[in-house]
């Protein structure tokens, strides 16, 4: 897929929305009126196993009624926010995008003047009653997005090479679960010589590595999402499972387990390297298939996949997300409108492009149901079941107080990040793990005070107390 993380798309636009509240729905009542231009519509997004899904759907688009050409541009997530900020600066965006790479919450972008409503029409308001989340998807009062993949997912399932499992007399049936396995199978691959290493990955894209340490976090039992505790609210990137996570990575660096030039790679890139046999074991959420298969589909005989490794034997595999965000925005400087309100409507919230989500094998659709009339990959089809009891939804805080997001609309972007700190720390620049994360914790709860000051000095009825869930039990689904 080519995220940037999307994980960090989801936190941002979905504020780590919980999938239990009730949801706000309705028209968006933006107040807009709709452009009658007709000409081509401009597409920006990121998820590469899409492309012919969405390609196929511009073309039904083109000849239904009130449809007109969408001029579509596919562009990996690690080049997408620098593309957005160029055109946001000449006064070349989109009308439709996505939002990868820009690190930046959405009502900040709102409040900045990128996005504007949707005026979605009733048949797609009507499909998506109950999945519109006030603060999540609706801001204002006016609806800027909605959710077309399932948050019951996580971003660091072991992938693996079945043929070099066998000849390494790895059982890929039981591929390795926990770290000291992991590390003996990555190690049994690599003693068949070749140039075969026993892991590849995306090291030069920190967005996506700091995703999937988030995730594997929550597997060595952080008790929270995005660094921040369910229970206190408190920011604790610098806890045991944090530290432990990377400290296991950079072990396996040390061990030499690591592809060389993995420190470089996007993870298209490594991806694309994995599928030619150079490596064992790779991390990656659940496009992994629709990617990699792309270009390299005598490679689906040899695809397999795990849950997240835990720490030891016996640690049921964890996650937690909260609702998910919508992933296409019409941004402010749009100028038809209507064709895209109708593009979203028509062709988005219906069970064939959830279908083709599901054949394309990027996230899991929305709608589950459709994965199993789907021609998925059956690794594919293995992980979304695999997510089903290892994946549990989390509180948030937006959706208790939707105030909340005029906090965000006011939170600075911390650097250097999580994932910058885990590329340090592989790269031999980062030696002091628990420290860095302890400032990274440290500047997190700064900004966060900062923001939550700045919102209340404009009137929001927000504080601390918004973000702590004392009665939040792990492994349960949070209904809130």
């Amino acid at each position: 897929m080519g995220s940037i993380s999307r994980r960090r798309f989801l936190q941002s636009s979905a504020a780590l929305a919980s999938v239990g509240a009730l949801a706000a729905c309705g028209s968006s009542g933006g107040g807009k009126t709709t452009s009658g231009d007709t000409g081509p519509l401009s597409w920006w997004d990121h998820f590469g196993p899409l492309q012919p899904l969405q390609k196929k759907t511009f073309a039904k688009f083109a000849k239904a009624k009130g449809g007109v050409q969408v001029d579509y541009t596919w562009r990996n997530a690690s080049k997408m926010g620098q593309a957005l900020q160029l055109a946001k600066q000449s006064n070349q965006l989109p009308d439709v995008t996505s939002l990868a790479g820009l690190n930046i919450p959405v009502p900040a972008l709102i409040k900045a003047g990128w996005l504007q409503p949707l005026e979605l029409n009733s048949a797609a308001t009507d499909r998506l009653k109950g999945a519109l989340i006030n603060g999540v998807h609706i801001f204002d009062g006016s609806v800027y997005n909605f959710p077309i993949f399932s948050p019951r997912q996580y971003s660091a399932a072991n992938w693996f090479n079945i043929d070099l499992l066998k000849k390494a007399d790895v059982d890929p049936d039981a591929p390795p679960g926990t770290y000291d396995e992991f590390r003996s199978a990555a190690t049994a691959i690599q003693k068949q010589g070749k140039g075969t290493y026993g892991w590849i990955w995306n090291v030069g894209m920190p967005d996506r590595m700091g995703s999937q340490v988030d995730d594997m976090a929550q597997a060595a039992g952080f008790e929270g999402g995005g660094g921040v505790l369910y229970r206190t609210g408190e920011y604790a990137y610098h806890s045991d499972p944090y530290v432990n996570v990377i400290e296991f990575l950079v072990s396996l660096q040390k061990d030499k387990l690591l592809f060389p030039g993995s420190t470089s790679f996007s993870d298209k890139i490594a991806r694309a390297r994995w599928v030619t046999g150079v490596a064992g074991f790779y991390f990656d959420g659940p496009w992994c298939p629709g990617a990699a298969l792309q270009d390299s589909k005598d490679f689906a005989t040899s695809l397999g996949v795990g849950p997240m490794l835990v720490p030891e034997k016996g640690t049921p595999v964890t996650g937690y997300r909260g609702v998910s965000g919508g992933p296409f925005f019409i941004t402010k400087t749009a100028k038809n409108t209507e064709a895209a309100n109708l593009l979203l409507s028509d062709f988005f919230t219906v069970e064939d492009y959830y279908i083709g989500v599901a054949n394309a094998m990027d996230q899991p659709p929305r709608d589950l149901d459709a994965v199993a009339k789907s021609s998925a990959h059956k690794a594919y089809k293995k992980l979304i079941k695999m997510f089903d009891g290892q994946v549990f939804h989390a509180p948030v805080a937006v959706v208790r107080n939707a105030d909340i997001t005029k906090v965000l609309a006011e939170t600075q972007t911390i650097t250097p990040a999580l994932g910058d700190i885990v590329q340090g720390a592989l790269t031999g620049d980062v030696t002091d793990i628990r420290g860095s994360l302890k400032t990274l914790s440290d500047k997190s709860t700064a900004a966060r005070e900062k923001a939550i000051k700045a919102a209340t000095a404009k009137g929001a009825k927000v504080s601390m107390d918004d973000y702590v869930f004392s009665d939040w039990k792990p492994r349960t689904d949070y209904q809130q």
